[in-house]
């Protein structure tokens, strides 16, 4: 690794604010959760750039002016003390979004004072099915710092550096002399150290720390001369944190203080290795696992670790694989070349000509769009003469003009300018005798105004992660190298383990935090696996977790007798001729004849012919491009309101009957029909419902970061008394919006729960009803109840009228966000040595009060098998553990189109198809093209910061065959 790129991997790594993703640092204001930090009493100009207020990194003119011999600073910019600026006030539990904490801890944060938990708190353990002993990949900590631990706070600048100025200064060797090296900063504004110090003022000067020679008078030694102070505020108090996690006191700010900064000690050991990229909570190695996705980018395997508070009143560290994808280092032009699958450089020059737009040259849509896939990259001048060959610079964009097209003024031997234009091209090849090999390239502006470069002189740096959506290929290969089977994953865990090195880490020596080399083994439980009932057979999976449709009749068959359907196929590459359309037409209605038995008419003809609405459409696909699947379902959905379903031509031309019979599960589900039901096992704690019972999933799905396509929520309600069929209503919800708005959930949740009155509750309300909640983190917990559950509330009120609702309401989170694993022994695992369905997990790696539980519920057909983390929020009906976690676990098995039980309860499965297929109803023309998929940028600052609500409605569903109230998104 060069020195550069241990300098850089280092220094993102320390501020744990320039990491390549934009992820914010944890950083709690000294003083208290509620207000800014303090800042002292000292002069105006405290805290600020000396003398001036200018903004900016140091940086080297362009070498096509001067050859970039010295340093000079961008323009003053004057900004407003954060301090003094209501809106840079933090909640408490921002600071601590990126650490996994308890629900409750959040609340608590938000809300000091209060000692009251919302949550529902765990009732109990499960008693049925078998108890098991398995390993998790999580390690206790046996002891915490007993020593005083000294916290400040950090100010340098003005207050609002950028990060790239704050690692600087805060890693020159002025700030290590004066603080000495075992200090910890969280790359933003505190800091702790085992040693009291009284406040330090330092001048900072980056030309020195770098070895340059500047007139320490000179305009540019003030600019780039930075102030920083360091405060003394308060000495934590970790015994309240010891004390939290027993449930001896409620949630506090001294919990938050102790807990953010255990969680930075814990990384700054691997953050100052040398071999080690840091991002977040993970770190890679270029010495360790990776391999080449082609287009110019590479994925390399790391390690992840998160300290985690955890039942049983201890502290966890959490560890496991990570696989990132990052720029392979090699020239920019060959990086052009394969990332956008041109074949050389000559076509490359063709594709990124200029166009002329209104009189002037601008890039075209195809350069703008290698534009955002390689903006930030850092790269080196690489040329004979450069005078600056170790200078990094920021790609910024392309320009319009080429390097025979850019003009600049040519100096003379003095450096004076000497009023003749010259070529880039022609100043290469004065000045250091290179003749550029593709002048018609388009040059590169870096972030340092007026420096451009040719393309071919420049390289990219290794360690860098590649931002952009991966393609087909790429995610495909990626897939191929994250997926592991248990016992590999395991040994990926323990030698990421031992990269961490916390035995030999320094910084947890001197601090006195232990960490338990051996991983914990809980006590988990297998519950007793459900039979499923079909029509007039029962299957008894067991434990395999799967089934076949051989010999089986569907439980119930589309309730209105098939008469009017048709196949029609999309032009490509393969044109079927019609005897294997008819062929493929008779084996389909003869397979749904023997799974329906309700088919006595089939195909009547396309078009004319039909002699009634047709009631369903099959398109035959070229291949699996997601735009046209999206205008096929937009037409079917939104303009003739009949159901629709895409086959892949390659598989009907096979004519495979299990093909054939995935297919109609599907079929069967779309046109009213019910696949299977489960039967809960007779030593079950769930029987049946007690009464009319009512299922809500929601999920919210957002664009590819860098997309304008507005964030889609969706919501699901059970559309019968077993919770086998569901309905599903969906609505853009802002941009980038987590909360489903209250305008979603009347004009959404409304129709649904009105029509599920009239068919399923028999004009009755639901006395019970659960609320299934996908894709939230912990610290949106307390969100879910305070904003959506009382507007499902209201609707539920608004649907009864004057009787009003008085049911009860249980809500559940389920995420699948998290990276606890188990490794089970091999008599309760599976072939592949993955846990076995119904592992339940609810001890040990579960949060210290809050009723949440991990439970396995799929067998995995690949790779190491993932749990699903459930917490229940609310729960009016009081239930046990028996009774909740088992009749989650059995519906799984209920999953309509699929012959095995899957990984997450279906109401929230549901709700994440239904989610992505409303890409399909936006109202945006097809000629726009995609909106969104690979090519954008997915590093590029969030909107999840400052979310815009306003958004465009999708275009409404024709009813006319009732398609709102079908599982149209299956």
């Amino acid at each position: 690794m060069s020195g550069a790129a241990r300098r850089r991997g280092r220094g993102r790594a320390r501020g744990q604010g320039d990491t390549a993703d934009g992820s914010e640092p944890l950083s709690i204001p000294a003083g208290g959760f509620d207000g800014p930090a303090s800042r002292g009493s000292g002069s105006g100009t405290s805290g600020n750039r000396i003398p001036s207020q200018s903004s900016g990194t140091a940086r080297a003119p362009s070498p096509t002016a001067s050859g970039g011999a010295a340093a000079t600073a961008t323009p003053p910019q004057r900004l407003v003390d954060p301090a003094l600026d209501p809106s840079r006030i933090p909640k408490a539990s921002d600071a601590l979004k990126n650490v996994d904490l308890p629900a409750s801890l959040f609340q608590g944060l938000d809300r000091p004072g209060s000692r009251d938990m919302q949550f529902t708190r765990r009732p109990g353990l499960n008693t049925t099915g078998k108890a098991i002993k398995l390993d998790v990949n999580a390690y206790a900590v046996t002891q915490y710092p007993s020593i005083k631990i000294q916290q400040y706070d950090v100010t340098i600048g003005d207050g609002a550096e950028k990060k790239a100025v704050m690692n600087l200064v805060w890693n020159s060797s002025t700030r290590a002399n004066a603080t000495g090296p075992e200090i910890i900063w969280d790359g933003n504004k505190l800091a702790w150290s085992l040693k009291k110090m009284n406040e330090i003022r330092l001048h900072v000067n980056l030309d020195q720390e770098q070895g340059r020679r500047v007139d320490p008078n000179s305009e540019r030694a003030s600019k780039n001369t930075f102030r920083l102070r360091i405060q003394p505020t308060k000495v934590l108090n970790l015994n309240m944190l010891d004390a939290y996690v027993k449930g001896q006191t409620g949630p506090s700010v001294e919990v938050g203080e102790g807990i953010n900064f255990l969680d930075h000690l814990l990384r700054m050991g691997p953050s100052h290795n040398r071999n080690l990229v840091a991002i977040k909570r993970s770190f890679f190695a270029r010495s360790g696992e990776r391999s080449d996705l082609g287009g110019g980018v590479e994925v390399f395997r790391g390690v992840y670790q998160s300290m985690r508070l955890a039942q049983g009143g201890k502290l966890v560290i959490n560890v496991d694989v990570a696989n990132t994808t990052f720029w392979k280092p090699m020239s920019l032009l060959a990086a052009l070349q394969t990332n956008s699958g041109v074949r050389d450089a000559n076509q490359l020059a063709s594709k990124m000509a200029a166009e002329m737009r209104s009189g002037q040259l601008k890039t075209n849509a195809f350069t703008r769009s290698l534009q955002n896939r390689f903006k930030g990259n850092m790269m080196l001048a690489k040329y004979n003469g450069n005078p600056a060959p170790a200078k990094e610079w920021k790609f910024h964009k392309f320009s319009a003009e080429t390097a025979d097209q850019h003009m600049l003024e040519e100096r003379g031997p003095d450096g004076k300018k000497s009023g003749r234009k010259v070529s880039v091209a022609q100043y290469f090849m004065k000045k250091y005798n290179i003749r550029l090999q593709h002048p018609r390239l388009p040059l590169v502006e870096t972030t340092k105004k007026g420096v451009l470069f040719p393309i071919e002189l420049l390289h990219i740096q290794p360690n860098q992660r590649y931002g952009a959506k991966l393609d087909e290929t790429q995610t495909a290969s990626m897939i191929k190298f994250a997926v592991s089977p248990p016992q590999a994953r395991l040994k990926a865990i323990q030698n990421g383990k031992d990269l961490l090195n916390w035995g030999s880490d320094n910084y947890l020596k001197n601090y006195g935090l232990q960490i338990s080399p051996n991983a914990i083994k809980t006590n988990a439980r297998i519950l007793p696996p459900p039979e499923i009932q079909f029509g007039g057979t029962v299957e008894k999976p067991g434990t395999k977790g799967r089934w076949d449709l051989r010999g089986k009749k569907f439980l119930t068959p589309n309730p209105g007798e098939l008469v009017a359907w048709g196949i029609g196929f999309m032009p490509g590459r393969t044109r079927p001729d019609q005897a294997s359309i008819a062929r493929f037409a008779q084996d389909f209605a003869k397979a749904y004849r023997t799974y329906a038995n309700a088919i006595e008419a089939l195909f009547q003809g396309t078009g004319t012919k039909f002699n009634t609405r047709p009631q369903l459409l099959v398109i035959l696909l070229q291949d699996k491009n997601s735009h046209v699947y999206n205008r096929v379902k937009k037409s079917a959905d939104c303009r003739y309101g009949i159901v629709s379903q895409c086959l892949q031509l390659q598989q009907v031309l096979k004519g495979s009957p299990q093909y054939i019979g995935n297919v109609l599960m599907k079929v069967n589900a779309k046109l009213g029909g019910s696949t299977s039901q489960v039967k809960p096992n007779p030593n079950s704690g769930f029987k049946k419902f007690t009464g009319p019972t009512m299922f809500i999933g929601a999920d919210v799905s957002h664009a590819s970061p860098g997309s304008e396509q507005a964030s889609m929520a969706a919501i699901t309600v059970s559309y019968d008394k077993i919770a086998a069929r569901y309905a599903a209503g969906c609505q853009t919800n802002g941009h980038r919006v987590e909360m489903i708005s209250k305008a979603n959930w009347r004009s959404v949740l409304g129709p649904l729960v009105k029509q599920w009155v009239a068919t399923v509750g028999g004009n009755n309300m639901p006395g019970q009803v659960y609320y299934m909640r996908d894709g939230v983190s912990e610290g949106q917990f307390a969100q879910v109840l305070d904003k959506e559950v009382p507007n499902i509330i209201e609707v539920l009120k608004e649907v009864a009228g004057g009787k009003g609702w008085q049911g009860k309401l249980t809500v559940v989170v389920a995420s699948k966000r998290h990276h606890v694993r188990a490794f089970p022994s091999r008599e309760d695992a599976d072939q592949k040595g993955n846990p076995l369905p119904g592992c339940l997990i609810e001890q040990d790696v579960t949060m210290p009060h809050e009723f949440d539980f991990f439970l396995y519920s799929h067998i995995a057909l690949q790779g190491t098998s993932r749990p699903v983390h459930y917490t229940i929020l609310r729960d009016d009906a009081n239930h046990s553990p028996n009774v909740i976690q088992n009749m989650i676990y059995e519906h799984c098995y209920q999953y309509m189109r699929s012959t095995t039980s899957v990984s997450m309860h279906p109401a929230v499965y549901y709700a994440h198809l239904a989610s992505n297929r409303a890409v399909a109803h936006v109202d945006i023309a097809a000629t726009e093209g995609p909106q969104g998929g690979p090519g954008f940028k997915q590093n590029i600052p969030s909107s999840d910061t400052t979310p815009h609500t306003e958004a465009a409605p999708l275009i409404e569903m024709v009813n006319t065959t009732g398609i709102r109230y079908a599982m149209w998104y299956i």
